[in-house]
């Protein structure tokens, strides 16, 4: 069974019309959906009353108590590139406190969910702006950390995968030292917010730990498919986490505004069907997407592909595997055998 969240109080966090973090983006989504028939068989919730301590799992209380003041100000921006209103720590912390339920309720009830959250969260540190990024990148709570954080109260490893465009430096700035956290981020290379290399690999108690695959633009569908292959699976089939936790973000979609990595529909459904197949064979019992970026074609068309994956729906696409550039070939092939013990070939 699929789960999404979908509340319309993210219409709240409004800026300029012209931003791309803007509420058209769940719409769209939502939109695609109802055209699709899709709707009806999703399990639709909305979000829950925000509880401050949620927040406090993962970031400090310094940087909670900020946003509540900006947020008093009313509409402003507090960096180059992202806004807040009275309203955006209302609409965070609920999506925030509803990934908390999430990831509780996801140890029992495995179901696949889908966090449909406004604003993103990957980008936000513990104290806001992680990894000297220039901005929060339209972020304002992590609630990928929320998720994760509730779970590591349960289980002895959580797997992040975060295919966003961008470095999800925020969950990787909380969770740098947490050995239980294998995180596994796809990025294209050289853009905001300047993380993200191979070599960052984790703490001095966990390294490894954080693997780390920055992209040359252009890579396209074939290397997303050798990622999936030969990191993505061997991980995931080693250490059988109960719960996978997605960053999903849809920008790199071929298309998109801030993409130079041209990725195709056929990879997001590669992607979301291999998910499936792990859920149904019970490899996994739950898996938890929360939406990060994506501001176009992505949502139209990358969603969509990936969602069906999600729900069994096999397109039966052949993709051709094209390793990743040398350099970071050599450092992930170092990576996966010395702390995973898996051989790359």
């Amino acid at each position: 069974m699929i789960r999404i969240v979908y509340d319309d109080i993210h219409w709240l966090h409004r800026g300029p019309v012209d931003h791309p973090e803007n509420p058209f983006r769940i719409e769209i989504i939502v939109d695609t959906l109802l055209k699709k028939n899709y709707w009806s068989k999703l399990v639709v919730e909305e979000t829950v009353e925000s509880n401050i301590e949620d927040l406090y799992s993962v970031h400090s209380r310094e940087y909670v108590q900020w946003i509540i003041d900006e947020c008093k100000r009313g509409f402003h921006y507090i960096d180059s590139d992202t806004y807040v209103t009275k309203h955006s720590f209302e609409v965070a912390s609920r999506f925030s406190s509803k990934a908390r339920e999430i990831g509780y309720k996801c140890l029992r009830e495995k179901d696949i969910w889908f966090i449909l959250a406004r604003p993103p969260g990957h980008h936000a540190g513990f104290n806001g702006i992680a990894m000297n990024a220039p901005s929060l990148g339209f972020c304002i709570f992590n609630h990928v950390a929320v998720v994760v954080k509730t779970l590591l109260d349960h289980l002895d490893k959580v797997v992040v995968i975060d295919f966003d465009l961008h470095h999800g430096n925020g969950t990787q700035e909380i969770f740098w030292n947490d050995n239980r956290v294998i995180h596994i981020d796809i990025h294209e290379y050289g853009i905001y917010p300047g993380s993200g290399y191979v070599s960052e690999n984790g703490g001095f108690r966990a390294r490894g730990s954080k693997i780390n695959i920055p992209l040359s633009k252009n890579s396209g569908d074939s290397v997303y498919a050798w990622i999936l292959k030969k990191i993505v699976e061997p991980v995931l089939y080693k250490y059988k986490p109960s719960v996978i936790v997605v960053s999903a973000g849809f920008d790199p979609f071929i298309g998109e505004p801030m993409s130079g990595l041209k990725v195709s529909d056929k990879v997001f459904h590669l992607y979301g069907y291999f998910f499936y197949q792990l859920y149904s064979d019970g490899v996994v019992k739950s898996i938890v997407n929360v939406l990060e970026g994506g501001y176009d074609i992505g949502l139209r068309k990358g969603f969509i592909a990936y969602l069906e994956g999600l729900m069994g729906i096999n397109r039966d696409y052949i993709i051709d595997y094209k390793p990743v550039d040398k350099r970071v070939y050599e450092s992930l092939v170092n990576i996966m055998l010395k702390y995973h013990g898996l051989e790359i070939d």
